[in-house]
């Protein structure tokens, strides 16, 4: 019985498993290296896919965790009571000690005239005008807080009920900027979507290109390929391989991107959080996130090179 030689000869074919993962394995390593051989251009398309794969990624993270602020918000909104100019201060506070008896009230503050005016004066450096008026314009105020089962429309109701009350001018509920900012929440999610579907879109497109000139430039090869009975998959191999690796290559990129950026902003978005008596609550973009970017970018480079190779390898044929 013939023995087998170390370079393979004499071992006959081998099993169709084994040779299905030895062709892969040649492909993955030919595209690594037809990567590593133009770092210029490849440098370029990552780059490009890192961009269009960062933007919709960091919008809507930042949307998440602004609404994960918002759903830590555990009180109700409050409700800022004004009472008639004519209204004494231990009128007010009456009034206050009433109100505060009535169901779904939690608590209620007495906020005098004198006081409101000297916080106004500090928040807006309107003191030269202050000095000028002959009497406090504002009336005394009650901030109220509801409790904090109460819904929204048992706080449209409270509102109406504490308007009717002798002694009110006028009830003002500050839930507005809460639901106009979970409306423009909403539309920066979608917004956020729209533009990771168009940036989406734009890297199959890129890296479309790209492999196209890839293809291009082993035209000969692929020729070759098919002339010793090669099919489409096989020549097709190396190039799903430079896609998935363009794609991931592109995705950590823009892991990194983001990471930076949440680092970049962490002060900013912390002192905007702070005018609102709030600790900032946006996450570090964690190793979750730099593998779903990762396995995000592989696939839109694996489907972009079906597309583009698929279409292109079809034209070329041995003459």
């Amino acid at each position: 019985m013939a023995g087998q030689s170390p370079a393979g000869v004499g071992s006959g074919p081998r099993p169709k498993a084994q040779a299905w993962v030895h062709h892969h394995r040649e492909a993955a390593v030919t595209s690594v290296e037809k990567l590593l051989r133009e770092p210029v251009s490849n440098t370029l398309t990552v780059l490009v896919i890192a961009i269009a794969l960062a933007l919709p990624t960091f919008g809507l993270a930042l949307v998440s965790a602004v609404n994960q602020e918002l759903n830590r918000l555990d009180a109700p909104p409050q409700l800022s009571v004004l009472t008639e100019a004519s209204l004494t201060l231990d009128d007010a506070k009456r009034l206050a000690e009433k109100i505060e008896r009535q169901p779904g009230v939690a608590a209620v503050k007495v906020i005098d005239r004198d006081t409101a005016l000297t916080e106004f004066i500090e928040a807006t450096g309107l003191e030269a005008l202050s000095s000028r008026l002959d009497s406090n314009p504002l009336p005394h105020t009650l901030w109220l807080y509801p409790s904090s089962n109460i819904r929204s429309a048992g706080l449209a109701q409270l509102s109406q009920d504490l308007k009717a009350l002798p002694g009110i001018a006028d009830v003002i509920l500050d839930s507005r900027w809460l639901e106009r900012l979970e409306a423009f929440i909403t539309l920066a999610r979608s917004v956020a979507l729209a533009l990771g579907a168009a940036m989406a879109l734009g890297v199959v497109l890129t890296l479309g290109n790209t492999l196209r000139l890839g293809i291009e430039s082993r035209r000969e090869e692929i020729v070759v390929i098919k002339l010793i009975g090669g099919g489409n998959a096989f020549a097709r191999r190396p190039f799903l391989y430079t896609g998935a690796l363009l794609g991931a290559l592109g995705g950590l990129v823009s892991g990194l991107l983001i990471f930076m950026t949440f680092e970049a902003l962490k002060a900013p978005i912390a002192q905007l959080f702070d005018l609102y008596d709030r600790s900032a609550a946006v996450s570090v973009f964690g190793f979750e996130d730099f593998i779903l970017l990762m396995s995000l970018g592989s696939a839109l480079g694996w489907i972009s090179a079906c597309y583009s190779v698929q279409l292109h390898l079809a034209r070329i044929q041995p003459r």
